[in-house]
């Protein structure tokens, strides 16, 4: 509903509230690189504390926050190399946020069901 708003220069609601989508767009990106710095830190200071990661079960949440990290790192080289923009953003910015949502708030799932821990 958004997109044919601002396709056909119609823009209602809350969406005036907002600022003009380059800036929102630059914003989300600064954003991006502040998250991925600040996870990458966190993922090698988990690896100096962490002893065994079979051990400690945490072996589903590394894998699955080095995914996301992944996911992160593409979609920053895809707009830098390729200039990708809008709707291949958005597309790798909720996958990245989903595997992470995944990682830090599903690993009870994961050990409870797929595990049977």
């Amino acid at each position: 509903i958004q997109d044919r708003q601002l396709k056909s220069g119609h823009i209602r609601g809350v969406m005036r509230l907002f600022p003009p989508i380059q800036v929102m767009e630059s914003m989300l990106f600064e954003a991006i690189w502040l998250g991925e710095i600040l996870l990458t830190v966190a993922i090698f200071s988990g690896f100096l504390y962490v002893d065994n990661l079979f051990a400690q079960h945490l072996m589903h949440k590394t894998v699955l926050t080095l995914v996301s990290w992944v996911v992160f790192a593409v979609l920053l080289g895809g707009r830098y190399l390729r200039g990708w923009r809008g709707r291949t953003a958005i597309r790798f910015t909720l996958s990245g946020f989903a595997v992470l949502l995944v990682a830090f708030f599903g690993s009870q799932l994961v050990l409870e069901f797929i595990l049977k821990r």
